[in-house]
């Protein structure tokens, strides 16, 4: 994995991807990748990371995390690897993302490992989305119950579809390390680790307004208005 920034803010969300090394096959078995995030937990809870969601596929496993200290991800990433999860590369991506953004980086990131038909809520599923809809009252998130999406709103909202963009947007920051969130948000990272970084491009912030928030999911314009106008219910301010 060649090597890119990487930005960690303590109290801000970030999203996390591991890689299985390749020609590795250690999270090809359903049993074996349900150890593996189990394993990680343990370690992501020793080093005081809220964890807000997960889906574990076959090669790669994606996080939404919150750190409470600095420098603290790569130290739990680094420490699950050195006991038990060697199939995976040391290397990972990882890019803050605003607060406005948590529900709609939670679908994404549930959505991921389902596939095409599947059941998203599905409580077997190795991902977060039933944990969110309420169907599993002892998970794996360790993010503050009341700070998590509203259940019976949640149910409604992981299934609308996504704008295309919003997504190849947000892989684009998690490849290059590059915050995801418009201009303010921006430069609260760039305060916090002392440097300049780059916004994200793929004309994704042009869909902020000129005070940083999302134009409201109610418009008319919006093709997810059935289910995340829900998103500004959302009590994930950090």
């Amino acid at each position: 994995m060649s090597y890119v920034p990487r930005l960690e803010v303590p109290g801000v969300f970030h999203l996390v991807e591991l890689q299985v090394r390749g020609g590795q096959t250690g999270l090809s078995e359903f049993h074996s990748r349900l150890l593996a995030v189990a394993a990680l937990h343990g370690s992501i809870f020793k080093h005081a990371i809220q964890l807000w969601g997960y889906s574990i596929a076959s090669d790669r496993v994606l996080l939404v995390l919150v750190p409470l200290r600095p420098h603290v991800i790569g130290s739990a990433l680094a420490e699950a690897h050195h006991r038990v999860l060697s199939f995976w590369g040391r290397g990972y991506f990882v890019c803050p993302f605003a607060a406005e953004l948590t529900w709609r980086v939670l679908r994404y990131v549930d959505r991921t490992s389902v596939r095409d038909g599947g059941d998203l809520l599905d409580p077997q599923a190795l991902n977060s989305a039933a944990e969110h809809a309420g169907f599993l009252t002892r998970g794996l998130l360790t993010a503050p119950p009341e700070r998590l999406p509203d259940p019976m709103a949640w149910r409604a909202f992981v299934g609308t579809p996504e704008q295309e963009l919003f997504g190849q947007t947000l892989e684009f920051c998690l490849r290059t390390g590059r915050p995801f969130g418009p201009v303010p948000f921006v430069r609260r990272v760039e305060a916090a680790c002392g440097r300049h970084v780059r916004s994200s491009c793929l004309g994704w912030p042009r869909r902020f307004d000129g005070s940083g928030r999302m134009p409201s999911p109610c418009s008319a314009q919006s093709p997810y208005a059935n289910g995340a106008n829900l998103l500004t219910q959302c009590r994930s301010s950090v």
